[in-house]
Formats: structure tokens, sequence, C-alpha cells
């Protein structure tokens, strides 16, 4: 029988590499002489198993697994002999005599026809009153049943073998909030760009992918934004700083400078980016920056009527504010109207006391998020 040592080495170096545990658990299976074996993550209800998810299989199909994950675990006798609530061994050859194994529908109507796994030893994992894995290894009826020098084993292993899977099951957690993460920008209407607190760039949208795709004045790479525009890029940089810094409470106030537009080569309404700092929510501390891209040539902007009434403004307050979110700028509007540019500056400042906007560029954000 191998040392439990040498096993913990290669559980611990497939962790940290990241390997799935397939190979670690079929020398564990080897070593003891099991035939098959799986390692699983176990939702608890009522004090016992309600599924079982998450499967590292060792000479075991994936089908009987899900098959048993959802039929026939309620009904397998050695579920119901276990305290799921205590770390250890569990040798069932001790727990479940043989014949009342035998004689169990779960054997005679199921588990006999799938994988030979009759004689079990269970080794479990819990953390703060939740089973969070278990190690099942089997034998065929045919075989003797795990014994003493077995177990003896498996206890020196134990520590190592919980430290492994704990680990896994931690980093599979943090994987899953990523990806949930992840998925939530992605079914944002707008281009997303989230940056670590260095600066770096860890992750853009497929909105803002999209947009850079079109190679039309903005380019992605490691360090962010990419806008063709030398100003622009200027821009982006400074407003990035500015960000990082506020997350890092080097500046207490939002400053001037973290919103800007990007122009378009193609003569399109330019990319109009907000950027804002990210803290960590569990610790308060700095965390890094998010840039939100707004294509206003592609979105569709929201009714002068639809301002009136969400916002609460005058038909030409609402006829003012859906301009400048349709990138027109107060001349432009002045020439329009045949009236000065100060009362249209009038008129601006009204709107942003009414909707609490303090920058033109946060008037514009708002307006924008209330398009289709």
């Amino acid at each position: 029988m191998n040392d439990p040592r040498e096993l913990a080495l290669g559980l611990y170096d497939d962790v940290l590499q990241g390997k799935p545990l397939d190979g670690a658990l079929g020398r564990i299976a080897t070593a003891l002489g099991a035939q098959t074996g799986f390692i699983t993550r176990l939702p608890m209800q009522h004090g016992r198993p309600a599924a079982a998810m998450d499967f590292t299989r060792h000479r075991i199909r994936a089908e009987p697994m899900e098959d048993y994950s959802a039929h026939w675990m309620h009904l397998d006798p050695r579920v119901g002999v276990v305290d799921w609530g205590r770390e250890g061994v569990y040798n069932f050859a001790r727990l479940l005599p043989r014949h009342r194994f035998e004689e169990s529908a779960f054997w005679r109507e199921w588990g006999r026809q799938m994988e030979p796994c009759f004689h079990t030893v269970n080794v479990i994992v819990a953390e703060k009153d939740d089973v969070v894995a278990a190690l099942a290894l089997h034998r065929p009826p045919d075989a003797e049943p795990f014994d003493d020098q077995d177990e003896a084993f498996l206890t020196a292993l134990y520590p190592h073998l919980r430290q492994a899977l704990l680990a896994q099951s931690r980093l599979a957690g943090i994987e899953r909030q990523a990806d949930l993460r992840e998925a939530g920008l992605d079914a944002v209407p707008q281009g997303v760009a989230v940056f670590d607190a260095a600066g770096g760039m860890r992750h853009a949208n497929r909105v803002l992918e999209k947009m850079a795709a079109q190679r039309d004045g903005l380019a992605l790479g490691p360090e962010g934004l990419l806008p063709s525009d030398a100003t622009a890029l200027a821009n982006a940089r400074y407003a990035l700083r500015l960000a990082l810094a506020v997350a890092e409470g080097r500046i207490r106030l939002l400053p001037d400078g973290m919103h800007f537009a990007i122009p378009r080569p193609s003569g399109r309404s330019p990319f109009l980016v907000q950027t804002v700092p990210r803290r960590d929510g569990a610790n308060g501390r700095a965390a890094g920056a998010v840039m939100v891209v707004t294509d206003t040539a592609a979105r569709r902007l929201p009714s002068a009527l639809t301002l009136q009434r969400v916002l609460g403004l005058t038909p030409a307050e609402a006829d003012l504010a859906a301009a400048l979110a349709g990138g027109r700028t107060l001349a432009q509007q002045a020439l329009k109207r045949q009236v000065s540019r100060e009362t249209l500056k009038t008129h601006l400042a009204t709107i942003r006391r009414k909707t609490g906007c303090r920058r033109q560029s946060d008037l514009v954000a708002l307006v924008l998020r209330l398009g289709d």
C-alpha cells in the first residue's frame, strides 16, 4: 500500500495546478484495492444529502452517477446510517449489515445492475454545518470488505484529503461567482471594462468586444480602452488614474475628467465613456475601476414625452436633454431653436437641478439609460 504522504503531496499538487482530482482519486483507489470511486459535493437538507453534484469519478460512468443523484440516493440505505454532520472515515461493513444492503430496494432494483459499488468506505468533509465533499470508494460483492488497515490508511490520509477537498470547493465557488459576474456584465446593454487596483483590465464584456470589433475609433488592449484619437486616449488614461485614486482614498470627491467621448472616424456619434471607482464591499479596500461605454449611434433614445413623464421636465427641457444625449451640442441646438446659448445654459442648469445630475455627462448617461 502506498505511503499516505505521497498521495497527500499528489493531492496538493493537483489542487495548486488547478487540475481535477481524477488522478488523485485513482491513485487512492488503487492504493486501497478499490475498483470504483467518486468525489462529490453534497448539498444538505434536514441533515441528509439532498443531491450529489460536481462528480469526480474513477471507473464509473457519468450516466449512473446522475441517475443516482436524481432518483436513487434517497433510497440508498448507506445514506441513512451516516452522521453527515460528523467528519471522518465511515466503513459501511461496520455500519450496515450485508444482508440489509442486499435486500434493499436500492440494491435489488438498481445498484447491482449498474456499477459494482457494494463494499463501501466513505470519507466525509464538512464545514460550517454543511457537507462540502464526500469521497466514496467501492469494491464488488465478491471482494473482501474494507478492513482495519484500510481505515487506518484513510485516517492517516484524512487531514490532507480534507484540506485538498475544501480548497478545491472554495476555488470552485470563486470561479462560479466570477462566471456569474461575467454573465451579468454580458447582459448589460453598455460596454463594460473592469480594471484591477493596478490598472490592468481584468474583463471586457461581450458588448464592449463587439464595439471594438467595429474598428471605428476604439480598440482593446491589456491596459484597457485604446481610442485611435490621441486626445481620447489621453483622456482614457487620465480618467482611469483618477478613478483608481478615488478607489484608494487619495481623492475624496469624484473629480472632473472621469467622463469623456471617443470620436469615430466613420462620422457616427461618438462613444461616451463613464469611469467609476470600484471598492471591495467586504473590506472597503480599493478594488480598481469600471468604465462603462455607450454607443450612442446604436442606442434608441427615449422620446421627449418619456423624459417629461419620468424626469418631470417641461417640453422644451425634455427636447434639449434628448438632443444632448443624441450627441448634439448647445451651439447646434441654439442655432436650430433660434435662441442664445445663454438661454439654453439656463435650461440645462434647471434640468440638472431636477435630475440631480452635477454634470452634463451625467445627464447624458441618465437619458441613455432610459432608452431601449
